[in-house]
């Protein structure tokens, strides 16, 4: 593995911290990029994974840092891995509520939490003096804007990828989420056919459903129930005004997982923020997606 100037303040992720459905990092980049695959610790306590690409000749000067959203998996963003290390170094970064993290006692999983976990790892990797472009889906996206007038040093460019302004669970969830960590592997899979006939537009983005699957999958549990408590009464509009970056914000259209109108809301209310709608997840998680990246970055 590729060591990086920051690898004194980390320490290789053991096997139990590692995405099961992972495997070589190689299929998840460009060929001939180099890859370091290690746990950040931060100042709570708690350690993040933390995978750097490296191509052998970057064609872009400003790396990216790439966080997924909630419980998401590296297979998930394969696509998108592989067409940014083309060009781009990339961090990617695994949050608290993933069962990657190493954490010791009752922590908090709250959307500011989150957010700042972020801040702390740019600079644990020793970007916050160089231009860097950030880059958050869904829920890292909404922490991303909740702690944006916390950056010392902000990025040049934020990529907001589907960002949530809410997180409205039915009411009637919360308790069963509340009690049901112990039974976690019984109830998946009932979780699962709730949304792919109730939340998901299964006939136009079914990769909507392969993508909270494949979550679901990789779960742990208690921090699962934990983040989905935290956020449940979370309103982002108060803080979209501290999002003084140029921002692309990136929609599918035909998605009912998210809320359309509010991710149109979110686009109005921060000032530099440029639009675009790819319609549906199978899009997103294509080499389109990062064409319009290069496109929107070419603004730099």
């Amino acid at each position: 593995m590729k060591r990086g100037p920051e690898a004194h303040l980390t320490k290789p992720a053991p096997g139990a911290g590692r995405d099961p459905q992972a495997g070589d990092l190689a299929e998840f980049c460009a060929p001939g990029t180099t890859s370091l695959d290690r746990l950040v610790p931060l100042a709570d306590g708690i350690s993040l994974r933390v995978v750097s690409f490296f191509p052998r000749s970057p064609r872009q000067p400003f790396p990216v840092v790439l966080v997924p959203g909630l419980v998401s998996v590296m297979p998930t963003f394969k696509t998108i891995l592989i067409e940014l290390t083309r060009d781009f170094v990339v961090h990617y970064v695994e949050t608290r509520e993933k069962s990657s993290s190493v954490v010791r006692g009752k922590v908090d999983y709250g959307v500011g939490s989150i957010g700042s976990d972020i801040i702390e790892t740019i600079s644990r990797l020793g970007l916050e003096d160089r231009k860097y472009i950030l880059f958050g889906t869904s829920l890292s996206a909404t922490a991303m804007v909740d702690r944006a007038g916390d950056f010392r040093h902000p990025p040049i460019r934020l990529i907001l990828l589907e960002p949530n302004a809410v997180f409205d669970y039915p009411s009637w969830s919360l308790p069963i989420i509340r009690y049901a960590a112990p039974f976690y592997r019984s109830i998946r899979p009932v979780v699962k056919w709730y949304l792919k006939w109730f939340r998901v537009n299964t006939v136009d983005d079914y990769e909507m459903y392969r993508i909270n699957c494949r979550a679901l999958d990789a779960a742990d549990p208690y921090k699962l129930r934990d983040v989905v408590l935290a956020i449940s009464s979370y309103r982002i509009w108060d803080r979209l005004g501290s999002v003084q970056t140029p921002t692309l914000v990136v929609y599918a259209s035909k998605d009912t997982f998210h809320r359309h109108e509010d991710i149109l809301r979110i686009v109005a209310m921060i000032k530099h923020s440029t639009p675009c709608d790819l319609e549906s997840h199978a899009r997103i998680h294509s080499p389109e997606l990062v064409d319009h990246v290069r496109e929107y970055l070419r603004t730099i």
